[in-house]
């Protein structure tokens, strides 16, 4: 009895040690890494994933798509990662739905880049939510580009997509979204980009959270934080920033207009523009939203409906009002004109 406890004893002490090997052996192996000595790295990355260990195989998935401690063999790596990931690994998931997209090493498979990146979000990686806004924005069957010019049968087609048509789209900004809260920063970047132009609830408080903090944000990416301030400063529009900015024009006609109708003379040579507030906005009359999760795109993105606001502008000496129509159209914009 006293030997059968020994033997239980020392197998016991054995586990605990190799446990703490293992450990000591992983952690080695991420110093390795993180000083760069990627050599070294590989060696014991390569070591831990003979025996095993997922989280080490992630490791040498990226070291061989990088070129860090062996040559770059886009292959292998998917090997890599398409064992990994199956092991439950979601860093490996997503990278292996990365490489189904065009252009990353594997041939073009829509259906697999989706479903690996789905189990990658399953598994805890939010961040993979990137990976499906790449895959419904690469897609063919999504584009209305040709050779470089707008196909306007492509277009109408993908606006008039139904709810029920439009399930890859909802997983792709939810997931894009989720991106970005997960502090993913090519996701930040890319919805406050989406953002900037989707009108129906006004975005302006999103795009400003998505870019606020971000060191060396890059220039456009100042001025698109900078029009999301200054319209937010004029009220509650629901018209998106760009399309703020985009209507002055027409804003400006119907002010001259106006300013015609009351008997000012010479109003189209007024040089004194301002626009001043919007109120007054309505809500949207027979609106379609698209049924999106996630709280930073929740209730922004409308397929069908029209509202109206009031903009209240300086022009000519004089303030004055003139009122908005927008017609929602179907591709996350916005058609507008200045109501009689």
């Amino acid at each position: 009895m006293k030997s059968s406890l020994k033997i239980s004893a020392a197998c016991g002490m054995l586990l605990s040690v190799c446990a703490l090997s293992a450990q000591a052996d992983i952690n080695s192996a991420l110093k390795a890494y993180g000083e760069q000595k990627y050599d070294a790295a590989y060696r014991e990355f390569s070591q831990l994933s003979a025996q095993g260990d997922n989280r080490a195989k992630s490791f040498l998935v990226l070291m061989t798509l990088r070129a860090q401690g062996t040559a770059r063999d886009v292959p292998q790596a998917a090997k890599l990662a398409r064992e990994c990931a199956e092991g439950g690994e979601p860093t490996c998931a997503a990278i292996y739905g990365n490489l189904n997209l065009p252009g990353n090493g594997l041939p073009v498979n829509f259906a697999e880049a989706r479903t690996w990146t789905r189990k990658a979000i399953a598994g805890g990686d939010q961040r993979a939510g990137y990976g499906l806004w790449q895959a419904y924005t690469l897609d063919p069957a999504n584009q209305f580009m040709v050779n470089g010019k707008a196909d306007d049968r492509k277009y109408n087609a993908i606006a008039r997509r139904s709810i029920g048509e439009r399930g890859d789209q909802i997983e792709a900004i939810d997931g894009l979204a989720g991106s970005a809260a997960a502090g993913y920063l090519p996701a930040r970047l890319m919805l406050a980009t989406l953002l900037l132009e989707q009108s129906g609830a006004g975005t302006t408080k999103q795009i400003r959270t998505l870019l606020d903090g971000i060191p060396n944000l890059p220039a456009d990416y100042q001025k698109y934080l900078a029009l999301a301030q200054q319209v937010d400063t004029l009220g509650p529009t629901r018209a998106a920033p760009k399309v703020v900015a985009d209507a002055i024009p027409t804003v400006m006609t119907g002010a001259a207009l106006a300013s015609e109708r009351s008997g000012t003379p010479n109003s189209t040579q007024c040089k004194d523009f301002r626009l001043m507030a919007i109120k007054d906005v309505s809500k949207v009359a027979d609106a379609v939203w698209l049924p999106l999760t996630q709280p930073l795109v929740t209730g922004t993105y409308p397929i069908k409906g029209t509202w109206t606001e009031d903009w209240h502008v300086f022009f000519c000496g004089a303030e004055r009002t003139i009122q908005m129509q927008f017609t929602v159209d179907g591709m996350g914009g916005a058609y507008y004109k200045v109501r009689s």
